[in-house]
């Protein structure tokens, strides 16, 4: 039976997120909140912990700092490989400071970044072999449909200039108003048809980096950027 200063402890409760959350860990049942407050120092000060762990979220609140004011996680390492770039391609920038990704994109490298050997490593990574099947499966139906509404535009237009063709041009006979026409048409066919053979691939992430030295320590540094622009994909 509970004890009497238990049913005052539940008929103050009050149901919160700070109160939610403090019940998901069993302090009190297992009396750990007594033994924090007859030894405050027990709290993990001075212990360094490795955890293999499928998924980590390094900005939850309760994984930022210590007791002490320190930062509760040094390192966070992806074990899998599921994000590894290859960067294997090696390239140097033109006199506009300018490179070739793998990609095929220009980019433009950091004009303070000093690189004695002026040789640049470049990859890149679809986006999509980053995300879950179920974000993936998302983005792909809501650019999909602004895609689809682009095209139908395009549609629109373009047969609206091959029925103005039409109205001008009762008789084709001229060689030049002809292939004016079976361009018209033409347009009209390819933007029905390339809905057919729709592909995103998604936004690229491109990486450009260098190796340089540090005492005895080999370093990377290196940048990504997005390519946003994939209403053509």
């Amino acid at each position: 039976m509970p004890s009497g200063e238990d049913n005052g402890a539940l008929r103050n409760f009050k149901l919160n997120e700070s109160t939610f959350l403090a019940s998901l860990m069993p302090k009190k049942e297992i009396a750990a909140d007594r033994f924090v407050e007859a030894h405050p120092e027990y709290d993990g000060r001075g212990v360094v912990i490795a955890i293999f762990d499928s998924g980590v979220d390094p900005a939850a609140a309760g994984l930022k700092v210590t007791s002490e004011g320190k930062p509760k996680i040094l390192d966070v390492i992806d074990c899998t490989g599921s994000g590894d770039i290859d960067t294997s391609t090696i390239v140097k920038a033109d006199d506009n400071g300018c490179i070739r990704g793998t990609s095929g994109n220009s980019l433009v490298v950091n004009s303070s970044w000093k690189n004695p050997s002026g040789e640049w490593h470049v990859g890149y990574k679809l986006v999509y072999e980053l995300f879950t099947n179920t974000l993936t499966d998302r983005l792909k139906k809501e650019r999909k449909k602004k895609w689809d509404e682009k095209n139908q535009e395009a549609i629109a237009e373009a047969v609206k200039q091959l029925d103005e063709f039409d109205k001008k041009h009762a008789k084709v006979d001229d060689t030049i108003l002809k292939r004016k026409r079976e361009d018209l048409q033409s347009r009209v066919d390819f933007l029905r048809k390339q809905a057919d053979s729709y592909d995103d691939k998604g936004p690229i992430m491109m990486l450009y980096g260098m190796m340089e030295k540090s005492g005895e320590l080999l370093l990377t540094r290196g940048v990504l950027r997005m390519n946003q622009d994939v209403e053509a994909c």
